[in-house]
């Protein structure tokens, strides 16, 4: 039998009004092998975290009526070294930050061992900020009440490949659960990231040079379209995977929302 690539199938499946995600959560074999990449092999991994050794932990998704929510955020603006994500002090006076989340990942005594930060927005503004190369302030502020068809993933880091992947996989299965998401970019200056993105075969949509405190930044940015999203093996293996299947390969509850396809039979 000549099955159809995973391109084509994703291109079919929307035709019918269905979603790739749906079909291949219900094939056991794939969704093994989408167990298999989140656990890879996590006792022989050396973390890149001076303090966490392979423990047990929690993700959850934050957002601003969490109490840690300013905290967190604190921590990435401070640490992640991209100069589009100067957000100046007192950041409860900035508008638009309810649209503003950040997956992050706890272990034992409330270590931070991953984190990904994110915005749902629209495509039109998600260009401009490429076209444009956007400080977060001014992303925020420009962000509507329009319909959000899009997200912008800033950054998405974990101390191991397995707590890299599960923070991946929150929030692939947030946008493939949002039928209205359109479009995903990922607009960052993480090398790690960027060479996790590119094994993925993923092909970088520009690279804005951006001078910051007397040095010269990169940042990467990753367009896909939701069907270039649902074709790509790696992104779909973590797609797929439920927050409560997370929690289960993880041994530990996750505090996020549990968003089951309606379609998967």
């Amino acid at each position: 039998m000549n099955i159809p690539s995973l391109a084509k199938q994703a291109k079919i499946v929307e035709l019918y009004d269905n979603e790739l995600t749906c079909i291949y959560a219900c094939d056991q074999k794939f969704l093994q092998e989408s167990t298999h990449l989140i656990k890879c092999h996590s006792n022989q991994q050396k973390s890149i975290h001076p303090y966490y050794k392979n423990d047990e932990y929690n993700i959850q998704t934050i957002d601003i009526k969490d109490d840690s929510f300013y905290l967190v955020l604190r921590m990435i603006l401070r640490y992640e070294g991209n100069p589009t994500l100067m957000l100046q002090p007192p950041l409860q006076e900035f508008d638009s930050l309810n649209d503003l989340k950040i997956s992050v990942a706890t272990a034992v005594n409330g270590q931070i061992v991953g984190h990904c930060l994110f915005l749902t927005t629209t495509e039109n503004v998600l260009t401009e900020i490429i076209d444009t190369s956007k400080d977060l302030s001014a992303i925020i502020n420009s962000n509507n009440d329009n319909e959000h068809d899009a997200m912008l993933v800033f950054s998405s880091s974990g101390a191991t490949k397995q707590v890299e992947n599960s923070i991946m996989s929150t929030y692939l299965h947030h946008f493939s659960q949002q039928r209205k998401m359109r479009c995903l970019c990922f607009y960052t200056c993480d090398g790690n990231l960027a060479k996790t993105l590119n094994l993925a075969k993923l092909k970088t949509y520009r690279v804005t040079k951006v001078k910051f405190q007397g040095r010269i930044i990169n940042i990467r940015s990753y367009l896909l379209k939701r069907s270039e999203l649902m074709a790509n093996r790696f992104l779909l293996k973590l797609a797929i995977i439920t927050p409560k299947q997370l929690g289960c390969l993880l041994g530990a509850n996750t505090k996020e929302q549990v968003h089951e396809c309606t379609h998967c039979r």
